[in-house]
């Protein structure tokens, strides 16, 4: 069998050799073959990751000033929404204080009711344990703990009717003695006369609470009255008391603002020489008329206590008409001129204002210390 298979199986290996030998062949010309393909779509990938990567750079470059100028467009409105909050929470403050000055004494009646039903509730308490020992201690005696407990139980649940009140009140009769209804008429008489006296007590209590609270609240009232009266600060110069009142708008938006008399100096020399401290409305702003005014003028589109124009970029028309909001546009101005603290008062006013006299700030730096000092007298 050997001899017959032997040439067979001898052709089969040498078949097999060969066919490996031919795959093996075949197996390497593809990788020979698609190296240059595999390398040019490396070198694709790549080549398109750096064209990705240039375009990003690119328009990254190309929207930087499309960006710088948004972010300069979008200045002015941001600045007017911060100002516009500043207004808004200037505005809201008085009415705040006033909320707090009403509820603040209703609090203090709210208090002191607290205290009294407390005081009252502690008293009815303590009453209550007082009538209840000798009662649970006789039943307990007579009955045991179980039925005390449960005598209790169902009072609560049945709630302070007559019937529970006659039952309960029965258990406490002595040995030997006879409950009857005159007796039960006797202890609810004594019962009612307690109540009402622990109510008469109360009520007194809070009535006097409320003479307290109301006396407080007067006595506050007339206090802040005091301190307000005394607070406004004498008119000098022979100003009136609008034009002082204008002044001393000036002062406490300065304070606002971080700075000190010198700015204050600055400022009040400022509005002297453009308004005399009295708010300009303008026949050529027409708005300008919407809000409290005490001059007129004609110059461009000037208003205020400082003559600012809205069209220059000073604020709109209603925060140029008020007085603490237009002096604040002065300070914000004058912080951005460098070393001011050390220039005389005029050359101050007028690196601010741009005016056609600039020596004429400085006629009015004396009257502007003597309101100063007597601002800062009246708040001593």
């Amino acid at each position: 069998m050997q001899e017959r298979l032997g040439p067979r199986l001898t052709v089969l290996g040498t078949i097999t050799a060969n066919l490996a030998a031919y795959l093996k062949g075949l197996a390497l010309s593809v990788i020979t073959l698609s190296k240059p393909l595999v390398s040019r779509l490396a070198s694709a990938a790549i080549t398109a990751t750096v064209a990705v990567i240039s375009v990003a750079a690119i328009a990254v470059d190309r929207s930087r000033p499309l960006a710088a100028r948004l972010s300069k467009h979008l200045e002015p409105a941001i600045d007017l929404l911060k100002r516009a909050a500043a207004v808004a929470a200037e505005r809201s403050r008085p009415l705040t204080s006033w909320v707090a000055q009403r509820i603040e004494p209703w609090n203090a009646l709210l208090k002191d009711l607290a205290a009294v039903a407390g005081h009252a509730a502690r008293r009815a308490g303590e009453a209550a344990a007082d009538l209840a020992r000798p009662l649970v201690t006789r039943v307990t005696d007579r009955f045991g703990v179980r039925v005390t407990v449960i005598g209790a139980a169902t009072a609560v649940f049945v709630g302070s009717t007559g019937s529970t009140a006659w039952a309960i009140t029965a258990m406490d009769v002595p040995p030997g003695e006879t409950f009857t209804e005159q007796t039960y008429d006797d202890t609810t008489a004594l019962t009612i006369a307690g109540i009402a006296e622990d109510a008469s007590s109360m009520s007194e209590s809070i009535a006097d609470a409320q003479s307290e609270a109301d006396a407080a609240a007067e006595a506050q009232a007339a206090e802040e009255a005091k301190k307000a009266e005394a607070a406004e600060p004498d008119p000098v110069g022979g100003l009136s008391d609008a034009q002082m009142d204008n002044a001393v708008a000036i002062i406490e938006a300065g304070k606002d603002e971080g700075l000190d008399r010198d700015g204050w100096a600055v400022a009040l020399s400022t509005a002297m020489q453009e308004s005399k401290f009295r708010n300009y409305a303008n026949v050529n702003v027409p708005e300008s008329y919407d809000y409290e005014y005490q001059a007129e003028g004609s110059d461009h589109d000037s208003v205020g206590l400082f003559q600012q124009r809205p069209s220059s970029g000073w604020g709109t028309v209603e925060e140029l008409m008020d007085p603490k909001t237009s002096a604040s546009r002065f300070y914000e101005s004058l912080k951005n001129v460098d070393d001011w603290e050390d220039m005389p008062v005029t050359i101050a006013a007028q690196t601010v204002q741009v005016s056609a006299f600039p020596d004429a700030y400085a006629q009015w730096e004396d009257l502007a210390w003597d309101i100063i000092e007597s601002y800062e007298d009246a708040h001593s």
